[in-house]
């Protein structure tokens, strides 16, 4: 029996990739085999590829934004069938403790995520656990479907707020998680959403996409920005930090925010953060909400949102390449001669419209 074979990219070391062919893998029981089609490129991708990821140990195929086709169903799946599209969930969990029976697996306490703490999608095929192959809307291309991760970050945040026809908000951050969010809070039929960076392609980017406003950081600051806006910071209803980092970011709302607003944090805060103003999340009476990831409810209504068209992905997406070419991307993002917003890694022969 001739044995399949495929390529994959595998980190073996910092700055270390290398191509292997390798056997097709077989799905297992409850697993479906994913001939992948698109993958997104995501920051901490390059964390990863520079050895500074704190989770991801190499040798690893990285890889956790992506969609493909069903090649194969192992035994015991049901309701998926082959040729079918599908975007992927990139969670690994227990599937018996209470989060994973109420399938919120970003619960889970044994979770772990292809293309960091287990193999992802640089590679032309993939088995995942059949219940993170989430089927696709006829509306959504494949680029929409490699861009449902992130997407699904930016919605999960942004519904850990209430938010109605009279909200106002402030997101700052307008990379590709914060732009989604944008996006989210305005679907939810939010007032006024204004977006603040330091990166004027970003905001360009944000506007386009929807933004009611924005405040550029290099000319103004938040307070500055939002009265130009026309929507002063005590005036605001929610708080969205898609930066995190060392609390920057978080330590301005927590000053800003009048007494009993909510602050959402969706941005990653490293260690050794400073938050001077923390005292006054108590004083003021403040929401302060986490948000990691997703859960596949988010994933069907992103789904939903972006076969509507009320989230789209114009103007995000500002680079395509090859499993080939990753290493090049990757090398030149390290050396910071990279300039775009959002790369897509295509792999097979599929139609691909933006």
């Amino acid at each position: 029996m001739i044995m399949a074979m495929m390529k994959q990219l595998k980190l073996v070391g910092p700055k270390q990739l290398v191509m292997e062919s390798v056997p097709v893998p077989e799905p297992g029981k409850g697993e479906v085999l994913i001939k992948v089609a698109a993958v997104g490129v995501c920051g901490s991708d390059l964390t990863i590829y520079r050895g500074h990821h704190p989770y991801a140990i190499s040798p690893l195929v990285m890889g956790h934004e992506f969609a493909g086709t069903i090649a194969a169903c192992g035994k015991g799946v049901k309701g998926r069938a082959i040729g079918g599209r599908v975007a992927v969930i990139p969670h690994l969990v227990c599937g018996a403790c209470k989060a994973c029976k109420a399938k919120v697996f970003n619960f889970c306490e044994s979770l772990r995520c292809m293309g960091a703490e287990a193999h992802g999608a640089h590679a032309e095929y993939i088995a995942v656990p059949a219940v993170m192959a989430v089927p696709m809307e006829a509306g959504v291309s494949w680029n929409m479907a490699a861009m449902l991760e992130p997407a699904c970050v930016g919605y999960h945040g942004a519904r850990r707020e209430k938010i109605g026809r009279k909200t106002r908000a402030l997101i700052v951050g307008a990379g590709p998680i914060g732009n989604f969010c944008m996006q989210t809070v305005k679907a939810m039929g939010a007032e006024r959403v204004l977006m603040a960076d330091l990166d004027d392609d970003r905001l360009d980017l944000a506007v386009k996409l929807g933004a009611d406003g924005v405040i550029r950081l290099k000319k103004e600051s938040l307070k500055e920005g939002a009265i130009r806006c026309d929507v002063p910071l005590k005036d605001m209803d929610v708080f969205y930090d898609c930066v995190g980092l060392k609390g920057q970011v978080l330590d301005q709302m927590i000053g800003h925010a009048r007494r009993g607003t909510g602050i959402v944090v969706i941005g990653v805060l490293q260690n050794g953060y400073s938050i001077p103003k923390l005292p006054d999340f108590v004083q003021h009476e403040l929401r302060l909400s986490g948000s990691t990831m997703y859960t596949p409810r988010d994933y069907r209504d992103m789904i939903t949102l972006m076969s509507q068209g009320k989230v789209r992905i114009d103007g995000v997406i500002t680079h395509t390449v090859t499993l080939e070419q990753v290493p090049e991307l990757l090398g030149a993002m390290d050396r910071g001669e990279f300039r775009g917003f959002k790369v897509i890694v295509t792999l097979g022969d599929e139609e691909r419209p933006a």
